[in-house]
């Protein structure tokens, strides 16, 4: 398999820093080529007026060597490509431009400044034919590395216990782990970590045993951790470990035990049951979690501007009226929005909660149909990347194994999930989910 290296070319452009990220962000998610291009950043301060550096983030098997996918795409023929940063320099890495760039603007991100366009038509091919994409050879020492900052993350956080988004993002800039939010939402997902609901603060969830539907007595711990804690338990029981698909979040830990309570009788560990289950029980449905989805007031729509999500990009409004999800823009800031938020003409309230979230709303709110795949014989769902599902509902389905999902083509696939969890979360979702036969 195929060893993944992510590093950076550098270009030198003139004109509206905001109008780049959108044509280069759409142009990136119409050919589909976000897996190769997840991100790019622009030159700290960078402003219409003057020349700036901007730095397209690459991942490929070799460092400088372009995917043909990218190639393919036409990518690098747009005019805004034209002129290196540092002529003769083809690659960088992120250590030898972070003291010049900003935040880098992320294709897939539920708090993504950058304009959304998904897929314009979900595929119904079959999504678990062929091989996950990005295979990541688990021998490369550069992945291994980047796994072990993961685990070496969640210990620190572990010691700490809670903290601010602040220290958080210290955390992961000392570990030399890029995107925060997104690995906080992985976190999230895993069981590991919860935040509140303005996101200016995180906690360490209690260290749990999860119990996952399997032939054999299987158990995640989810949590804090520690490696002491790992060593005090290899001497009771066999603990597997497996790393995440894309080695980005820390490894699966597993235990193999015929009774639990050896385990919670002589630790500070917790026995918590089958969450994927529970949760898909008590989730309430779309319509309540909208209305418990935190609250913002005090909203002047005149002293913005607003782009409003029209289920394919954000075009620009005269005024936010209609139930949908909304970028607010702060008309002196012109290089990113302030929010995006979801607002509900009904109620007249504004709403805040995960990129994906918001963006599942809007669809549903459109009369979207959003639909899902099952195979039954290897209990894997498959979810359109273009209709991720709220973070919450997610969490159930990645509590089902302790895995992130991989990807296939434009799908995203879940394991280990059970159909009556498949049952009650599609059902909250109001989401059309087929049986697809692996090997149809």
């Amino acid at each position: 398999m195929t060893k993944i290296q992510r590093w950076y070319r550098g270009f030198s452009y003139k004109g509206n820093p905001k109008q780049l990220i959108q044509e280069v962000s759409k142009h990136i998610q119409h050919q589909n080529i976000s897996q190769y291009v997840p991100l790019l950043r622009l030159e700290k301060g960078a402003t219409s007026r003057k020349s700036f550096y901007f730095f397209l983030a690459i991942e490929s098997s070799t460092l400088g060597d372009i995917p043909l996918e990218i190639v393919n795409s036409n990518l690098l023929k747009f005019p805004c490509f034209k002129t290196s940063a540092v002529p003769g320099n083809k690659s960088f890495t992120y250590e030898q431009i972070k003291s010049m760039v900003g935040a880098a603007h992320e294709v897939y991100d539920y708090t993504n400044p950058i304009p959304y366009q998904p897929v314009e038509k979900v595929t119904y091919d079959n999504p678990f034919e062929g091989s996950a994409s990005s295979p990541i050879n688990q021998s490369s020492p550069d992945i291994e590395t980047l796994s072990q900052r993961y685990e070496h993350l969640l210990y620190w956080l572990s010691t700490l216990g809670s903290g601010t988004w602040e220290s958080f993002k210290k955390a992961c800039d000392a570990l030399r782990l890029e995107e925060p939010k997104r690995i906080l939402r992985r976190l999230r997902l895993l069981g590991h970590i919860e935040c509140s609901s303005d996101g200016t603060r995180w906690s360490m969830a209690p260290t749990a045993l999860v119990k996952i539907k399997s032939h054999s007595s299987e158990f995640l711990l989810c949590g804090q951790r520690s490696i002491k804690l790992l060593k005090e338990l290899e001497k009771h029981t066999d603990i597997i470990s497996s790393h995440q698909s894309r080695r980005d979040a820390p490894p699966c830990i597993r235990l193999n035990l015929s009774d639990f309570n050896i385990i919670t009788s002589q630790f500070s560990i917790f026995y918590a049951g089958e969450v994927s289950s529970r949760l898909a029980e008590i989730i309430p449905n779309l319509d309540i979690w909208k209305q418990n989805l935190r609250s913002l007031q005090g909203i002047v729509p005149s002293i913005y501007e607003w782009k409003r999500f029209d289920g394919n990009d954000f075009v620009s409004c005269i005024s936010p009226n209609q139930t949908g999800m909304y970028q607010m823009w702060r008309i002196e800031e012109s290089d990113r929005p302030g929010y995006t938020l979801f607002y509900d003409q009904e109620s007249a309230s504004w709403r805040q909660g995960d990129w994906y979230g918001l963006r599942f709303l809007a669809l549903q709110h459109s009369g979207f149909e959003c639909i899902a795949r099952y195979d039954r014989a290897s209990w894997r769902l498959a979810i359109p990347v273009s209709q991720r599902w709220p973070e919450i509902y997610e969490r159930a389905l990645v509590l089902a194994s302790g895995q992130l999902p991989t990807y296939q083509k434009s799908w995203l696939l879940y394991e280990n999930v059970p159909m009556e969890v498949i049952s009650l979360l599609t059902d909250k979702l109001n989401v059309k989910c087929e049986e697809v036969p692996a090997s149809a």
